[in-house]
C-alpha cells in the first residue's frame, strides 16, 4: 500500500496547476505575438473586419485560453488559502 499524505497531494496538485498555466500562458503570448495586439483589441479586430476564418479560429482558442487560465488560477489561489478537502 502506497500512503500519501495531504501535502504531498497538496504539492503534486499545485505543480500541475503551475504547469497548465505556463502552457495556456505560452499559448496566449504566442496568440499576442502573432497578432500584435492583446485580446480586448483582437476581439474588436475580429468583429470589425470581414470574415476570415482563421481569424475567427484564433479568436476562439485565445478566449478558451484565457478562461481556462483564469480558472487554473482561481484553483491555485484556492489552494494557496487551504480552501481544500481530500477524500
Amino acid at each position: 500500500m502506497i500512503i500519501v499524505s495531504k501535502e504531498e497531494l497538496l504539492a503534486f496538485k499545485k505543480l500541475d496547476l503551475l504547469y497548465q498555466m505556463n502552457l495556456l500562458q505560452e499559448q496566449s503570448v504566442r496568440l499576442e505575438r502573432k497578432y500584435d495586439c492583446s485580446l480586448e483589441e483582437f476581439r474588436s479586430l475580429v468583429t470589425d473586419s470581414d470574415e476570415n476564418y482563421e481569424m475567427w479560429d484564433d479568436l476562439i482558442e485565445w478566449e478558451a485560453c484565457n478562461s481556462a487560465l483564469l480558472e487554473v488560477r482561481s484553483m491555485l489561489e484556492r489552494i494557496n488559502a487551504e480552501d481544500i478537502e481530500v477524500r
